[in-house]
């Protein structure tokens, strides 16, 4: 799933109804900015493991969400 192409108004339905906690919110957000795992993972400060089990989290919030 690429957040990024993701339209304004999606992205703030999916903020409002998707329910994102702490890293996940960061996640999300810098997705839809387009950086990748590995650069979110820098700026988080966590492994590429820790931001692909968040990324999985989100994914699968935002597959749960019906727009």
């Amino acid at each position: 799933m690429i957040i990024s192409d993701f339209t304004n108004i999606e992205l703030d339905y999916l903020r409002h109804n998707c329910n994102f906690v702490n890293n996940e919110k960061d996640l999300f957000e810098l997705r839809g900015q387009g950086l990748s795992l590995e650069e979110i993972a820098e700026v988080l400060n966590l492994s590429v493991d820790g931001v692909k089990k968040v990324s999985r989290k989100v994914n699968k919030k935002i597959s749960r969400v019906h727009f």
